[in-house]
């Protein structure tokens, strides 16, 4: 009798991990449109960082390129909208054209210099800075300096600029431990205006699609909401449509 009882315990612990297994499988699964990945990779990347910022758990949180799983788990979400077709989805993605509002920079970074260090004037001047490991560290994640902004004594700051976005909180460390820049740090943007935001609960997903107006780059007085759910499996729901003056 208790070897029956042991081993239907163990078969009901393993259909459970298969379960939950299964669902992992599901949401990291759904396919992605090129229409979608091409329109709304960097949307899903301002989303991502987002999370990262707010402390919630990432995968690859400490890196500076975003994991791909939690990009597609995003997109996917947002495919699974699209992909509903209705008058709520054409206004959102074919009329108003709704994205994320840009709150980071993802492809810019602020460097604080010491502008006495001949690394530094050489950067400036378009030049090898000397030092192999900084180089090395531009090369790689395609940055360069950007001239419009440069540097004085009174505001030693210089920006560069990379054609690609990344997760700016996992790669400023990497900046950080050269002796000529004494702070490296995330650009950001001012104001408000249309936005897209999304929460994973589980394998649930919900994403809201929203209008501002108002008064949006002091900060939108009012907000029009769309929000739906997507399950592990991909299959969205429009939940509401709500608004706020």
């Amino acid at each position: 009798m208790k070897n029956l009882i042991l081993v239907l315990l163990v078969v009901a612990i393993l259909s459970n991990a298969c379960k939950k297994s299964d669902s992992l499988k599901a949401i990291d699964g759904c396919p992605v449109s090129s229409f979608i990945n091409a329109n709304y990779l960097n949307d899903a990347k301002e989303i991502v960082y987002r999370r990262i910022l707010s402390g919630n758990q990432v995968l690859s949180s400490n890196q500076p390129e975003f994991s791909q799983l939690e990009l597609d788990r995003v997109l996917s979400a947002i495919e699974s909208v699209h992909a509903l077709q209705t008058a709520q989805t054409d206004s959102i993605f074919n009329i108003i054209q709704i994205h994320t509002f840009k709150h980071y920079v993802l492809n810019s970074i602020i460097l604080k210099v010491n502008l006495n260090a001949p690394e530094i004037q050489n950067f400036i001047n378009q030049k090898p800075t000397g030092n192999q490991a900084f180089d090395g560290l531009l090369a790689k994640y395609g940055f360069a300096y950007n001239d419009s902004s440069p540097p004085s004594a009174i505001l030693p700051y210089l920006d560069i600029k990379s054609n690609n976005w990344y997760n700016i909180q996992g790669l400023t460390p990497y900046f950080n431990q050269f002796p000529f820049i004494q702070n490296a740090e995330g650009d950001g943007t001012v104001g408000d205006g249309n936005d897209m935001t999304y929460t994973l609960n589980g394998t649930k997903r919900t994403i809201n699609f929203s209008i501002g107006f108002g008064d949006c780059p002091a900060g939108c007085g009012g907000r029009k909401t769309w929000e739906f759910s997507v399950d592990e499996n991909c299959r969205a729901n429009f939940v509401k449509t709500y608004q706020v003056n």
